[in-house]
């Protein structure tokens, strides 16, 4: 009996894989790791990238270079490039994020009928561009209301989690989206040992962590404002903030100017963010405009107690589970009254709540029904 073939998938719209830092950069490794007996899977990767070589194949898929950022203005061309490509090669094309919607209307509008699934990435992520430069922020503007609304009906839509559904239906008018979660399942504590020891010291000490793009309505500077009235509590902040204007300005302000905080310029090795990550007392999360935000669910996982910004989406992520501030005054109350007894069941809650919730397994059966059919 002849086999049956399998259905090419492309994604599309992140930095690639192996997954370096980001999100969706894990949720396409995991969601390759998961598929690629069943599809026939293209990663498309920028090659600006710095990541661990593996050549043109990697856990099964295919991949795809481009000698272009994922970031950026530059994000534009890499997205457009590697729609036209999977356009030609591929059966099914899954987009991260909001940049391509107007090229994927002008496919369509030529004639273009492959299956098109987009998952919309953080909550209103369009609304990140306005700190970010007029012409940026005009055009994600316009890109992402002019897009959705022509493309409501023409494509796939996948949200991770409900609140993102509503927003889709009240902003653009879009029903009969897909519901699915991120996975976490990728982490695990890591004990210290001498040589985690020798390059964090603080895994032996009694600290809180967050990690976070640095970018304003991530808070950070809500964060360090509040352990900066705080000497007696330790924060480790791991983030990229050589990224951005906002981030660089941050560490020349609290680098080396606070005994208690401790600020890293992003780790890319697994084993030690999982070690950095896994030792804290508890997690501080500071996000405004994600959707499921990928490194809450993995504190989640960890077990971590989460302190959480007060925002509905992160209520709804971490299931009512956590500690909820407005502001530093907030978070200095929360983070100084607060008992071990109160922290230690907040984190077998959540972690209860995440390996109930965000399994790549499960997660990925999910995408693997909405590409099929």
């Amino acid at each position: 009996m002849e086999e049956k073939k399998k259905i090419r998938l492309a994604l599309i719209g992140t930095n690639g894989i192996p997954a370096n830092y980001g999100g969706a950069e894990t949720l396409y490794e995991n969601l390759t790791r998961e598929l690629s007996d069943r599809f026939d899977i293209t990663v498309y990767c920028s090659n600006r990238q710095p990541r661990k070589q593996v050549g043109d194949t990697y856990l099964g898929a295919k991949l795809k270079y481009w000698p272009l950022s994922a970031n950026g203005w530059q994000s534009i061309p890499y997205d457009y490039l590697s729609l036209l490509h999977a356009g030609r090669y591929s059966d099914v094309l899954f987009v991260f994020g909001f940049g391509p919607w107007f090229m994927v209307w002008l496919m369509r509008l030529f004639g273009f009928r492959k299956k098109i699934v987009f998952n919309h990435g953080g909550l209103n992520e369009w609304m990140r561009e306005s700190g970010k430069g007029k012409l940026r922020a005009g055009f994600g503007h316009w890109n992402a209301r002019t897009g959705r609304k022509l493309l409501k009906d023409k494509v796939v839509h996948v949200a991770d989690n409900q609140l993102q559904v509503e927003s889709l239906r009240e902003f653009f008018g879009i029903e009969g989206v897909h519901v699915i979660r991120y996975g976490a399942d990728h982490c695990a504590p890591v004990a210290p040992d001498g040589s985690l020891l020798m390059k964090y010291p603080f895994l032996n000490e009694d600290y809180y962590v967050s990690v976070a793009r640095a970018q304003a309505d991530n808070n950070l500077h809500m964060m360090l404002d509040a352990f900066s009235k705080m000497p007696a509590k330790k924060l480790v902040l791991v983030s990229n903030f050589k990224a951005s204007p906002y981030g660089m300005d941050l560490y020349e302000r609290y680098n080396g100017k606070y005994d208690n905080i401790i600020l890293i310029p992003g780790i890319y090795d697994k084993r030690e963010l999982n070690a950095v990550r896994s030792n804290a007392v508890a997690y501080v999360h500071s996000h405004t405009h994600c959707g499921t935000p990928p490194s809450l669910c993995e504190a989640m996982y960890l077990g971590l107690p989460i302190i959480s910004y007060e925002m509905p989406v992160n209520h709804e992520v971490t299931n009512g589970d956590a500690l909820y501030f407005k502001d530093a005054d907030e978070l200095v109350r929360i983070v100084e009254h607060t008992d071990r007894e109160t922290l230690k069941s907040l984190g077998e809650k959540s972690a209860g709540f995440a390996h109930e919730n965000y399994v790549w397994k499960h997660i990925g059966d999910q995408y693997a029904d909405v590409f099929e059919n």
